[in-house]
C-alpha cells in the first residue's frame, strides 16, 4: 500500500509538470523523470542519513544560549512540492530581474510564470508570513549546470530559518539587534557543523547574496583543505517587511546534502548518489557515517566535439543539457579543452572533451560512438551551431 502511495505521489508530481508545460518550457523527459524520486526520504541513503543527523540537531540540539531564553520547536518540513512560482522561487526573494540565476541556461522552467525550484528558499516567504519562526525545510533541487563529479541537475538542500521578536532582543536598535541574530545565527551553525564534522577548524568568509544582509559563508579546514559547507546570513529587512514582520529579525541558511555527503561518506562521483546498485546501497545503513569503499573502476573513454559560437549568445549549459539528456550518468565530465576566434566567420570555435565512464560496466566504444553522433546532431538540429 504504501509503494503504491509513493508510486502516485512520484507519478502525480510528473503529470503536474507536464500538463502545465508550454512552448517555453525547457524541461525534458529525462529531467522529469527525476522529480519525485525523494532520495533524501530513504533512511539508509546517505542523502537520507544526512538529513536525519541535521533533523535530530535542530530538534533536540539546537539550543544557544539564546534560543534557551526563548525556546520555540523548530518545525521540520520535507513534503513541499518542488513546483514553485517564479514569485516564490525569485520575486519574492528580492532577486533582481537581470540575475543571471534567472535564465534559461540556469533554470528549468515549466512554463513562463512556473519552474522547478532552484533552492528550499523559495518556500521561505510563505512559511514567514504563516507565522512559522523556526523551521528546516528539506527538498530537491534542480539547476542547469556544468558536468563534474560535484555537479548533477539535482541536488537536495536544507533550508533552516529562526525569526525573533522585538522583546527577545537586548537593545531597541535594529543594527544591534541583526548583529544578535548573526551571532546566535554563527553560533548555531558552528554547532550544527561540529555535530556533523566532529572538532574542525572553520571560517567565516562575507559573501552576498540577495535575500540576506549582511551574508555569509562558513568554510571548514578539512582533508587538508578550506571547503565551503554553507551560506547564510541574517533575513533581509525588505523581505520580512514583504511578510508585514515590520517589527521582527531573524537569520536564514541554506546547506547542500551532497556536498556534505560526498565529504563525509567520501564519495567520489556525485552520480552514485542515483545509483541502483547492490554494491553502492548496501555499503551504508541508517543513522552510521562510514567511508564508501569503491567497488571497481571502470575505463573511461572520451570523444571530441567541435563548433563555431556566437560568444555573445553563447550559454555552455544549453550544451550540458543536452549531453546529460542523452547520455545520463553515462556522462563523467564535460570540458573545454580548446577555444579561438574565427575573424573570417566572426565566430568563436570551441572544442569540448565529452568524458565517458559507466559506474557499472565497461562501456563498448561502439555504444558511446551511437551517444556521440546524437549528441552531434543535437548540437546542429536543437542549438543551431555550425559543427566543425
Amino acid at each position: 500500500m504504501l509503494r503504491r502511495l509513493i508510486r502516485f505521489q512520484f507519478c502525480s508530481l510528473q503529470d503536474q509538470i507536464r500538463k502545465q508545460q508550454n512552448s517555453y518550457s525547457n524541461i525534458t523527459d529525462k529531467m522529469i523523470s527525476y522529480v519525485g524520486r525523494d532520495l533524501h526520504k530513504i533512511p539508509s541513503h546517505p542523502l537520507g542519513i544526512i538529513k536525519n543527523r541535521i533533523e535530530t540537531f535542530f530538534q533536540n540540539e539546537a539550543i544557544t544560549e539564546k534560543q534557551s531564553k526563548y525556546p520555540l520547536k523548530y518545525k521540520i518540513i520535507d513534503n513541499l512540492s518542488p513546483i514553485v512560482s517564479v514569485k516564490q522561487n525569485f520575486d519574492s526573494l528580492l532577486v533582481p530581474p537581470d540575475h543571471p540565476s534567472r535564465k534559461k541556461s540556469d533554470t528549468y522552467y515549466i512554463n513562463e510564470n512556473t519552474l522547478l525550484r532552484c533552492h528550499t528558499s523559495a518556500h521561505q516567504v510563505e512559511l514567514i508570513e504563516n507565522n512559522v519562526d523556526a523551521f528546516v525545510v528539506v527538498g530537491d533541487v534542480y539547476r542547469r549546470d556544468e558536468i563534474d563529479a560535484t555537479h548533477y541537475p539535482v541536488f537536495h538542500q536544507v533550508e533552516i530559518v529562526r525569526i525573533f521578536q522585538q522583546d527577545q532582543f537586548s537593545s531597541k536598535y535594529l543594527q544591534h539587534q541583526i548583529q544578535e541574530s548573526m551571532d546566535d545565527l554563527k553560533e548555531t551553525l558552528e554547532r550544527l557543523t561540529r555535530h556533523l564534522f566532529g572538532d574542525v577548524q572553520m571560517r567565516w568568509v562575507e559573501t552576498t547574496f540577495p535575500f540576506t544582509n549582511p551574508s555569509m559563508e562558513l568554510e571548514i579546514y578539512f582533508q587538508d583543505k578550506w571547503l565551503e559547507v554553507l551560506g547564510c546570513g541574517v533575513i533581509h529587512q525588505d523581505l520580512m517587511k514583504n511578510c508585514q514582520r515590520l517589527t521582527e529579525v531573524g537569520w536564514a541558511a541554506g546547506l547542500g546534502l551532497e556536498r556534505l555527503a560526498l565529504l563525509l561518506f567520501q564519495i567520489p562521483d556525485i552520480r552514485l548518489f542515483w545509483s541502483q546498485d547492490p554494491r553502492f546501497l548496501d555499503q551504508f545503513r541508517a543513522g552510521q557515517i562510514n567511508k564508501f569503499q569503491p567497488f571497481s573502476k571502470y575505463p573511461s573513454c572520451y570523444k571530441d566535439v567541435s563548433f563555431y559560437v556566437d560568444h555573445k549568445t553563447w550559454e555552455e549549459n544549453d550544451l550540458h543539457s543536452i549531453i546529460r539528456d542523452i547520455g545520463g550518468d553515462l556522462i563523467e565530465k564535460v570540458e573545454c579543452v580548446d577555444t579561438f576566434y574565427n575573424k573570417k566567420k566572426d565566430l568563436t570555435s570551441k572544442c569540448y572533451r565529452i568524458h565517458y565512464r559507466s559506474l557499472e560496466r565497461t562501456l563498448q566504444n561502439e555504444e558511446i560512438d551511437v551517444l556521440q553522433f546524437k549528441i552531434r546532431d543535437q548540437i546542429k538540429d536543437i542549438l543551431k551551431l555550425e559543427l566543425r
